[in-house]
C-alpha cells in the first residue's frame, strides 16, 4: 500500500486533525519560545528563522531535508484544507473556499480527512492540487496584474523572480508567459505529490529562492509585505506545473479547498522529562515578570537532584526579551525546563466575566485538566509567590480520588465571619450566603485558596472534569472568578494542605485581619509564617513595590542576581523618594475609596466587623452602588 504524508502549518496553537498521516508541524519555531503542541520546523537542516518571509516553506523545506520518506508529500494550512471526498460540488465563496464552522470529528468525516480517502483520491494521480481560483474575482485582469495591485505586494520583486528563474532554467519562459497572462492558478501553496516530483521541485524552487535572496531588499517594508518570498512561491508553484504538463505526461487532479470560520484549539501538552518529571504550571504577563523570575529562581534554588522540573509558563503577553531572561535562570541546570504556552488559545476565555484587578489570564488554571491531560498530577503556582521548599513534594502529595490538593482560604473564614458582602450575579449577599448558595457549599470552612494546587488530573480525566468546569464558567459572573468556580465544582473532593504551604505575606494587614478569626485559625496562621514553604504575596502591596510588607526579604533574596535586580531597586528608591510618609501609594486613590476611608471610623464604632448592624449596611451600601455604579 502507498503511504502518504500530509503537513500542515500551524504557527499558533489551533486544532489539529486527527489522522496520523496528517501531521502537525509549528511554522517559524526558531523564533518563538512558546511551544503549540506540535514539532517544529527548526531541528536538523532548516531555514526556520526564515519564516516572516518565506511562510510556510520553511515547513516545506524542513520536510524535504529531514522527514521520513513517504510516496507521496503535501501542504496543508491550520485554517486551509483540501476536501478529499468524493463529492467536489460543495458551495464555494468568492476566494475559492467551502466554508465551514470549526474541525470537528464531523467536518473530518465530511471531506475525507483520513488516511483511506486521501490514498482512494491519490490512485493513478502524481499530483493534487486546489482547484483554480480566477483572480477575476479579486477584479483582476491576469495573475501578473493581480500580483501589480494586491495590497502589500510589489511588482518589482517578482519580476526579480522571474528574472533569476529564466536566468537558471530560460526553458521556461513559455510558462512563465502562460501564468502571467493567465486568469486563474493553483493559490495557497496547498499540494499532494509523489516523492520524486516532490524532490524535483523542491530543488528547482529552493534554487531560484536562493539566488533571489541576492536581488532582492526590503524598503521599509512592514511585516506583511515581507512576507515576499512566500508570495512570490505561489506563482513559481504555477510556472513549475504549467512546464511540467508541457513537458511530461503528469497525471493530474483538481479538489476543492475549505476554510475554518472558528478557530480552536484542541492539543495537548506532554511531559518534558520521560521520568521523575514534576510538572509546575505558572500563568504570567509582563507586570508579573519580574515577580516570575524570582519565583523560578526561589524553584531552582530549593530543587533536589532526585527529581526533574517541567515548568510550563502560560503566557499571557510576557515579552520575548522576559522569555529568554527566564529560561537563562535554569540555563545551566540539567534536571530543569522552562516552555511558554499562549493561555489565549482558549476561546472560553475571551467570553468570560472579568472586573478589575483580574485579567481573562484569571481563568487560566480551569484548563489545566485539558492542556494537561497526558500527565498524572500537576502543580499550579500562583506568580506572586515564592517558594522555601522542594516543589516534588507536593507531587508526591497521595489525592486517592480527590481532585485538588490545595490550602484553605482563611481570608475566606474571616470574610465569613465578618460578614462581607460578595459581588456576583447572584445579587447582593454576604460571604456565607453567596458560598452556601451560589456556590453549592454547606461548610464554608472547606473553601480552599487558588494561590498553590496540585490537579489530579488522571481522576479529572475519568470524570470529564473539565467539562463540568466550562459548564460552571459559561455565562456567568463570580466573587473570585475561577478560584470560586474550582470551589463549586471540586467542592469536598479537596485534600487540604498544611498552611505553610500557601503562607499570606499580609499585606499590610498581618496585625489587623488575622486575630479577629477564630483562634485555632490564627494560632495555625501564625505557625505557618515560623517556617514557610510558600510565601503568597497576594493583594495590591507588592514586594517590588514596597519594602513595607512581610517576607520582603524572601522576595528580595530571590531576585537577586536576575535580570530585574536593578529594575526592583528603582522602583523601590522611586517609591522612598516621591512618597515621605513610611507608606508606599501604589496607585491613584479613587474619589468613592477617599470617602469611604473618612466613614469607616465611624462605621467601625457604630457598627463592629461580624456584628448583624454591620451586615445590614455593608448590603445597603452595595445595593446603593450597583445602581449608581452599574
Amino acid at each position: 500500500m502507498k503511504t502518504v504524508s500530509i503537513y500542515t502549518c500551524h504557527h499558533k496553537p489551533s486544532a489539529f486533525l486527527d489522522s496520523s498521516v496528517i501531521k502537525p508541524i509549528h511554522v517559524g519555531k526558531a523564533n518563538s519560545l512558546n511551544v503549540i503542541c506540535c514539532d517544529g520546523d527548526d531541528t536538523g537542516d532548516n531555514i526556520s528563522y526564515k519564516n516572516p518571509f518565506y511562510c510556510e516553506l520553511t515547513a516545506h523545506y524542513w520536510v524535504w531535508k529531514n522527514a521520513i520518506p513517504t510516496d507521496y508529500v503535501g501542504f496543508m494550512h491550520y485554517r486551509r484544507h483540501f476536501n478529499f471526498s468524493d463529492d467536489q460540488h460543495k458551495p464555494e465563496d468568492n476566494w475559492g473556499m467551502v466554508n465551514c464552522d470549526e474541525i470537528n470529528q464531523e467536518y473530518q468525516e465530511e471531506f475525507g480527512l483520513n488516511e483511506k480517502q486521501i490514498l482512494k483520491l491519490l490512485e493513478n494521480v502524481d499530483l493534487i492540487v486546489p482547484c483554480k481560483w480566477s483572480v477575476k474575482s479579486a477584479g483582476s485582469k491576469n495573475n501578473y496584474h493581480h500580483y501589480k495591485v494586491s495590497d502589500h505586494l510589489h511588482i518589482k520583486d517578482y519580476q526579480s523572480a522571474i528574472d533569476v528563474l529564466l536566468r537558471k532554467h530560460p526553458e521556461y519562459y513559455s510558462a512563465v508567459k502562460t501564468f502571467n497572462a493567465a486568469v486563474d492558478g493553483y493559490y495557497t501553496n496547498m499540494y499532494v505529490m509523489n516523492k520524486p516530483l516532490f524532490d524535483e521541485y523542491s530543488t528547482w524552487l529552493f534554487g531560484i529562492l536562493e539566488e533571489l535572496e541576492e536581488e532582492i531588499a526590503f524598503e521599509n517594508y512592514s511585516a506583511q509585505e515581507k512576507r515576499v518570498i512566500g508570495h512570490i512561491s505561489e506563482r513559481l508553484f504555477n510556472i513549475f506545473i504549467i512546464f511540467k504538463l508541457a513537458s511530461q505526461n503528469l497525471r493530474i487532479k483538481e479538489v476543492q479547498r475549505t476554510f475554518i470560520k472558528n478557530e480552536t484549539f484542541n492539543g495537548k501538552l506532554g511531559p518534558h522529562f520521560t521520568e521523575r518529571n514534576v510538572p509546575i504550571v505558572i500563568c504570567s504577563d509582563d507586570n508579573y515578570a519580574m515577580s516570575l523570575g524570582a519565583l523560578v529562581n526561589s524553584i531552582v534554588k530549593n530543587a533536589s537532584t532526585n527529581h526533574n522540573y517541567d515548568i510550563v509558563v502560560l503566557d499571557n503577553g510576557l515579552s520575548q526579551r522576559n522569555k529568554e531572561r527566564v529560561k537563562n535562570l535554569v540555563a545551566n541546570t540539567t534536571n530543569m525546563n522552562v516552555r511558554y504556552f499562549d493561555i489565549n488559545a482558549f476561546k472560553e476565555i475571551k467570553d468570560a466575566y472579568i472586573r478589575p484587578p483580574f485579567t481573562a489570564a484569571t481563568y487560566s488554571r480551569l484548563f489545566i485538566p485539558k492542556l494537561f491531560r497526558d500527565f498524572s498530577k500537576v502543580l499550579f503556582i500562583d506568580t506572586d509567590t515564592v517558594v522555601e521548599s522542594d516543589l516534588a513534594e507536593l507531587i508526591e502529595t497521595p489525592l486517592g480520588n480527590n481532585l485538588v490538593a490545595a490550602v484553605q482560604d482563611i481570608v475566606m473564614e474571616g470574610f465569613v465571619k465578618f460578614g462581607n458582602v460578595a459581588q456576583s450575579d447572584a445579587g447582593v449577599q454576604t460571604a456565607e450566603e453567596y458560598l452556601k448558595t451560589r456556590l453549592e457549599m454547606a461548610n464554608t470552612d472547606n473553601y480552599f485558596q487558588g494561590g498553590i494546587i496540585v490537579f489530579n488530573i488522571a481522576q479529572m480525566n475519568e470524570e470529564n472534569i473539565f467539562e463540568k468546569l466550562m459548564t460552571a464558567l459559561k455565562g456567568q459572573c463570580y466573587w473570585f472568578l475561577d478560584q470560586d468556580i474550582m470551589n463549586k465544582v471540586f467542592y469536598n473532593r479537596v485534600h487540604f494542605l498544611p498552611l505553610d504551604w500557601n503562607v499570606y505575606h499580609g499585606n499590610g494587614h498581618t496585625d489587623v485581619f488575622y486575630p479577629n478569626l477564630k483562634f485555632s485559625t490564627y494560632m495555625r496562621f501564625l505557625n505557618a509564617r515560623r517556617n514557610p514553604k510558600m510565601i503568597h504575596f497576594a493583594g495590591e502591596n507588592k514586594p517590588w513595590n514596597t519594602d513595607k510588607v512581610d517576607f520582603y526579604d524572601n522576595f528580595i533574596k530571590n531576585i537577586q542576581g536576575t535580570p530585574w535586580e536593578r529594575e526592583v531597586y528603582g522602583r523601590l528608591m522611586g517609591a522612598h523618594t516621591s512618597v515621605p510618609s513610611t507608606e508606599v501609594s501604589l496607585q491613584p486613590i479613587l474619589f468613592r475609596t477617599k470617602i469611604k476611608n473618612r466613614l469607616m471610623p465611624h462605621v467601625n464604632r457604630f457598627a463592629p466587623r461580624g456584628s448583624k448592624r454591620r451586615t445590614v449596611i455593608a448590603k445597603c451600601y452595595y445595593k446603593f452602588r450597583r445602581v449608581v455604579l452599574g
